[in-house]
Order: C-alpha cells, then structure tokens, then sequence
C-alpha cells in the first residue's frame, strides 16, 4: 500500500515490520499519501488492521538511503502517538501545509529523544456538504 501512494515528489523509504517511510519536500503531497494510506486501510475491511500515520516537517538528511534528522524522529513518536484511522502531524507540518484540510488540535505533547513540548493536529480531508445553510 505504501509503495501506491509513493508517488512523486513522494517517495518510500524504506518498510520496517508493517510500518512504512515516506519523504517528500512538499507537505501537501506527504499529507495526500498519508490520508490516501490511511482511506486504503480502512477500506480494507473489519480483518485489516487500522493504520495510522504521523508527520513532522523540518530539515533532515540523507545518508546510505535513509534519512535522518529531528522531523524523522518526531514523525516516529507522533505515529505511535496517532490513534487508530487518523493522521497526526507536528505544528510545523500544519503551517507549511497550503491544501484545503479539516485541522483539530490534538494538544501539546512531549516525546521520547525530542526536546521541549510538541504541538500535535489531527488532518483530516475537508468535510463537504450540500446542505442548506440554517442561518
């Protein structure tokens, strides 16, 4: 599934038991493959495990094909943080990001190996509807 949605400028890293890495430059792309991820898992049916996901943004490096860096560490905290069908991203990612997404704050956090509280927000696709409005 991960290697799908690793479309470009998304692309997979690497795969470590059922947990995937993807990096892109672009914060949008990384949000759509990561939603994307999360809709197939879930679309999958009951038998599936849910999936969820976590995502930082800041500079990192690579090196031998993999990545390193402060957001590679904080995007591995925040998942384990995610619960079950979301997408859990730092505030960092939240402000880089310029698509039309659904934003609630999940709270300020501290992780394991990442210094001072993180701001973490649940992203969600927009919620559209064709209702009237009320007013």
């Amino acid at each position: 599934m991960a290697a799908h949605v690793a479309t470009s400028p998304v692309r997979l890293v690497k795969t470590i038991g059922d947990a995937a890495m993807l990096v892109s430059g672009d914060p949008d792309a990384l949000i759509e493959a990561a939603l994307t991820l999360v809709e197939a898992a879930d679309e999958e049916g009951e038998g599936f495990p849910p999936m969820h996901a976590g995502i930082a943004y800041g500079e990192a490096f690579s090196r031998g094909g993999d990545w390193y860096g402060r957001p590679v560490n904080l995007a591995a905290r925040i998942t384990d943080f995610a619960k079950p069908s979301s997408v859990l991203v730092s505030n960092e990612l939240k402000d880089a990001a310029q698509g039309d997404y659904d934003w609630s704050r999940a709270g300020m956090r501290e992780f394991k190996g990442i210094k001072g509280k993180v701001g973490t927000n649940r992203v969600r696709r927009p919620e559209w509807t064709d209702e009237p409005s009320k007013e």
